[in-house]
């Protein structure tokens, strides 16, 4: 994970999820809640426990938010954001998906491997 104005999640299969509004992590019966603009990197140790989990399941709502389950039961939720994209989430061959200012989504399908 990186911290930068954004949080930024690093995923095994080239997928990257990129929060760039307030968002919620809750694990084992605690809730936290992470600005990424203004909180400080330390802050966001809590997040370590997911460092090895595995996603058991990312979507997003009818109203633009994001939620990320991990194996050990952790979650993370970005809502959408009224003025800035709230979130966005890239895959392999050009796979993207951003929560656009008001929690429309905006997608783009993978480009076809052409070999």
């Amino acid at each position: 994970m990186t911290i930068e104005y954004s949080a930024v999640l690093h995923f095994s299969d080239d997928c990257t999820a990129r929060i760039e509004s307030p968002f919620t992590f809750s694990t084992a019966g605690e809730q936290y809640s992470f600005s990424p603009d203004s909180d400080p990197q330390e802050s966001f140790r809590p997040m370590d426990v997911v460092l090895s989990d595995i996603v058991t399941k990312a979507d997003a709502d009818d109203a633009g938010a994001l939620n990320i389950v991990f194996d050990s039961g952790a979650v993370i939720r970005v809502e959408p954001d009224d003025e800035y994209e709230a979130w966005t989430v890239s895959g392999p061959g050009g796979f993207l998906v951003v929560s656009m200012p008001g929690g429309e989504l905006a997608t783009w399908d993978a480009k076809p491997d052409v070999s």
